[in-house]
C-alpha cells in the first residue's frame, strides 16, 4: 500500500477502511475501494483491508467482479 502524500487524505483512507471493516463484520457485506490519482498514486482495499502491493497485477475489474458475483 502506498501512503498518500497528504496526511489528511491518508488519515481519511485509514478511517474509511476501519469503518468498512466494522460495517462488513456486522452486515456480512463485502466491499472494494479503489482510489487512483493522476501521477500514479493509488489505493485499493478489499473488505476494509488494504491490498498488498504484490497483488497489483490483479486488474481493478477483477476485484469489482468479485463483489458483483457475490451480489448476484
Amino acid at each position: 500500500m502506498m501512503t498518500h502524500p497528504n496526511e489528511d487524505v491518508q488519515r481519511a483512507l485509514v478511517q474509511l477502511n476501519d469503518a468498512l471493516c466494522t460495517w462488513e463484520r456486522s452486515t456480512g457485506r463485502q466491499s472494494v475501494l479503489i482510489v487512483r490519482e493522476e501521477g500514479g498514486w493509488s489505493h485499493r482495499s478489499q473488505s476494509g483491508k488494504p491490498m498488498h502491493p504484490s497483488l497489483d497485477d490483479i486488474p481493478d475489474c477483477a476485484l469489482l467482479d468479485q463483489i458483483a458475483d457475490h451480489h448476484n
